[in-house]
């Protein structure tokens, strides 16, 4: 059995790991357009999280993996992230926030994926537990999306930068608790990076990875925006956040059946084509409530399923000696690569052809992934 403590530990780093999330990714472009930036600026700053996510998680895996340093790393970058974070409070300016992001998001990009790594190699196969742990992530991010929600509403999005270095502070102090790197693994049945990215079927794979997060590039950028200059109030956005999260909380604690009775396979068929259906539903069903509620209850399949079977799937393809630069290779093309390329090109549709085509084309982007993947998946 998991022992409590570490599962206490784990789970509370996700917690506040998330929580920062849920104050981020909702709100922080409605706290850029108070201060005045256009939509290709908020498109730019908003991009450079995923950008960072290309170069920044390989960095900081192979240097884990070089000097066995994997909690050491993890503990520095969170640090430097609440530090430099808190320089967004003196709103330094186009340039200034550019430069603060930037430096944000280099540190904070180290984070998770090492953190994912140590996860999977306590675990192992059970990735049941991981679904336990993972969920109060979930959780963090709801009850903070929530209270924001109608925190910004009675006082302004001004309140938003403070609350985010808070967060960002207590982030930082649960990975001083998370389990110190176990000793070297001896484990070298696989060849070089390169030799696994060879094998067929895993460029299909990355590339529906790829291709998954440039279809969420609109959401993450401008969903909030997009409900709000349609009439929902904050307090509505926060809730709609928050229900595709408790969907996700839901698949969490499902997920070991949902491992036990569904291949991997079939797991990202769903994701990919659940995903196409969201986003048609929020690009033409935007003033309708009950729509918006469906198309956040998917978020279960889109995210949820879909994370956990892309994990599952690295930590499956990548063995021994290759985890931690696997888990890297996963959020660096998917969540970096694809992200940047989604949430640049919905600055520059947003702002010419509107809010309906672009999450249109994030429904386009999300078929090209299964088609792909159904095609020449590695996994079953």
């Amino acid at each position: 059995m998991f022992r409590a403590s570490l599962y206490a530990r784990l789970s509370g780093f996700y917690f506040w790991y998330f929580a920062f999330i849920g104050a981020f990714a909702p709100y922080f472009a409605l706290y850029l357009q108070r201060l005045g930036y256009s939509a290709v600026e908020i498109a730019v700053l908003i991009a450079i999280n995923p950008i960072s996510r290309i170069y920044g998680p390989n960095l900081w895996g192979w240097l884990a993996d070089r000097h066995h340093a994997r909690g050491t790393i993890v503990r520095w970058c969170a640090v430097l992230s609440a530090v430099i974070f808190a320089g967004v409070l003196l709103e330094p300016g186009f340039l200034g926030m550019l430069l603060l992001l930037v430096l944000l998001n280099l540190f904070w990009s180290g984070i998770l994926p090492l953190a994912e790594a140590g996860t999977m190699a306590l675990l192992g196969e059970r990735m049941g537990t991981y679904g336990r742990i993972r969920l109060w992530g979930s959780v963090g991010f709801v009850v903070v999306v929530v209270a924001l929600g109608y925190l910004l509403d009675a006082l302004g999005t001004r309140v938003l930068a403070p609350t985010i270095v808070a967060l960002l502070v207590f982030t930082a102090a649960t990975t001083f608790a998370l389990p110190r790197d176990r000793s070297r693994s001896r484990n070298t049945e696989q060849g070089s990076i390169g030799t696994v990215l060879r094998q067929p079927g895993v460029p299909a794979l990355l590339a529906g990875f790829f291709l998954m997060q440039v279809a969420h590039g609109p959401y993450n950028t401008f969903f909030s925006i997009y409900l709000v200059e349609t009439g929902h109030s904050k307090t509505v956005v926060g809730w709609l956040w928050s229900i595709g999260v408790l969907a996700e909380i839901a698949l969490f604690i499902w997920l070991p059946r949902l491992m036990k009775r569904f291949s991997l396979e079939r797991i990202l068929v769903a994701s990919f084509a659940c995903a196409a259906l969201r986003f048609l539903l929020i690009a033409w069903g935007v003033q309708w409530l009950s729509l918006l509620v469906v198309a956040q209850l998917m978020h279960a399949v889109t995210f949820g399923a879909f994370h956990a079977a892309g994990v599952a799937a690295m930590h499956r393809i990548f063995r021994g000696r290759n985890q931690a630069r696997g888990q890297a290779i996963y959020t660096s093309l998917g969540y970096g690569a694809g992200g940047t390329l989604g949430t640049l090109a919905s600055g520059y549709s947003w702002e010419h052809l509107g809010g309906a085509v672009t999450f249109s084309l994030a429904a386009l982007a999300a078929v090209g992934a299964l088609l792909l993947f159904r095609r020449y998946s590695p996994v079953r």
